[in-house]
Parts: C-alpha cells; sequence; structure tokens
C-alpha cells in the first residue's frame, strides 16, 4: 500500500482482486484507474473539495503506483523524528504549519546524512544519532507549472542533551524551533500535515 498526499488529503493506492471499497460522501474509490485518470488527481480534488481521500485499488498496485510516479519529477528527501534526554520532541514551525526538520538529498549524499545535516541546518541542534528507519512519506507539489512528487525517508533520532536552544533556518521559511513533550498539543496536531501524522504514528508503534 501507498498514500501519498496531495492539497494534504490522501490517495491510497491498495492491492486488490476484488474491485473498490465501498465509498461514502467523503471519500471515492475507483478500480484500475487508467492513466489520464491518475494524471488528472490534482485538478480532480481541486474541484471536489468535499473528498477527503482518494481510493485507488488496482490487482497490481506496483504497476499502478509506477504509473502515478511517472507523471511527476521525483524529489527526494530525508529528515528527522528527533527526541532529546526529556523525551521531549523536536519541532519546527515552517510557513504557519508545525513540521518535523527534513530536507533535500544532495548528489552523492547516503539518506542517513541527509537527515542528520538537514535537521542540524533547519534547527541549530547538534549532538544527534540515529536510532532507526521510521517511515516513508509521499506528497505532491506544484513549481512553475511543473508538478513533484516528493519521497521522504524519515528516521528516528535521539539529541546527546536536554532542551537545547535551537536557531530556525529563516531561509527556509522557519520562524521556530521548540521541544514538545507528549502528549502533542492539538493545536500543533491540526495545523501539521497527514504525512507527518503519519511519521509521529509510526514512532509511536515503535514504543509500543
Amino acid at each position: 500500500m501507498y498514500v501519498v498526499f496531495m492539497l494534504n488529503r490522501r490517495v491510497c493506492f491498495t492491492q486488490s482482486d476484488t474491485g473498490a471499497a465501498p465509498q461514502n460522501g467523503a471519500s471515492l474509490s475507483i478500480f484500475n484507474p487508467d492513466k489520464k485518470t491518475l494524471k488528472d488527481l490534482p485538478v480532480f480534488l481541486r474541484s471536489h473539495l468535499e473528498l477527503e481521500e482518494i481510493n485507488l485499488y488496482s490487482d497490481d498496485v506496483e504497476k499502478l503506483w509506477m504509473r502515478f510516479c511517472m507523471n511527476y519529477f521525483e524529489v527526494v528527501s530525508a529528515g528527522g523524528l528527533v527526541v532529546n534526554s526529556n523525551n521531549k520532541m523536536l519541532w519546527i514551525n515552517r510557513n504557519n504549519h508545525w513540521d518535523l526538520p527534513k530536507g533535500k538529498v544532495e548528489p552523492g549524499e547516503s539518506l542517513e546524512t541527509a537527515a542528520m545535516r538537514e535537521v542540524h541546518e533547519e534547527t541549530g541542534i547538534g549532538n544527534l544519532r540515529i536510532t532507526g528507519d521510521l517511515a516513508t512519506t509521499y506528497h505532491t507539489f506544484e513549481i512553475d507549472g511543473v508538478v513533484h512528487l516528493k519521497t521522504t525517508f524519515w528516521f528516528s533520532m535521539i539529541h546527546k542533551g536536554g532542551d537545547t536552544k535551537g536557531t530556525p533556518q529563516a531561509i527556509e521559511g522557519i520562524t521556530d524551533v521548540q521541544w514538545i513533550g507528549a502528549p502533542i498539543p492539538k493545536k500543533i496536531w491540526e495545523s501539521t500535515y497527514g504525512s507527518i501524522r503519519i511519521v509521529i504514528n509510526e514512532s509511536v508503534k515503535e514504543l509500543t
């Protein structure tokens, strides 16, 4: 199964040999969508604001996913969910949304190196150590009429310290860096992206 966020709404790709599941007013289900349907998904979502989710079913989900990806310019990114010695999580506020630090992988750079570098650049927080793979998320965006698909590889990290003061990377639209403990405040959870919620939920699974 693949989940990609388009306009901060879920588009799910699921293996199925029997067809699409029932749908309701907030979701749409399609079995074996054709190439045009895949290409027109952004336009369709913009014209159907009532939809919260689209479910795409196929008897060959890997082939369907590849067909979808061919419509986009791919960007590879890496980031980290960082926890400190006080069991607080590192958050950033980017363009008025709460987010986790991440960024583009440079040519010749490993995913792990890119994730560590981006966390440090965006937050000013060092003394980091990767403790494992966490999740892979997908979302689309558009720049100058070109549609992009960003694949972000997430790693769990620890910061060898407490509530170390961070330095927001202003050039990236970051205005705040905060260590936040559990439970995550409602105002942050509701302000963040669906892909970030996936990363947080995967982190919770690791701890249970």
